[in-house]
């Protein structure tokens, strides 16, 4: 899995999430300028599971309200195993 190849499904999946249009998902905004709150994480953290099911250590990431959604992508995709 390369960067960027996960991160256009993040953008749509975040955006189904909240609510909003796509194109009004800026990935380089912070989680939280995009209104992702605590209520979100949880759901956050699914979506995560399902596009990055090859993390080796999810413990190891650290997102919060000011990651964005491209640096969450490339922590995900460096910290996955090839299968």
């Amino acid at each position: 899995m390369e960067i960027g190849q996960t991160l256009p499904e993040l953008k749509e999946q975040v955006a189904e999430m909240l609510n909003i249009e796509a194109a009004d998902v800026d990935v380089e905004a912070p989680l939280g300028e995009l209104g992702v709150d605590s209520l979100n994480i949880v759901e956050l953290i699914l979506i995560v599971e399902q596009l990055y099911p090859n993390v080796m250590d999810p413990d190891a990431l650290t997102f919060d309200e000011h990651t964005t959604l491209a640096q969450m992508d490339e922590q995900l995709v460096e910290s996955s195993v090839e299968v």
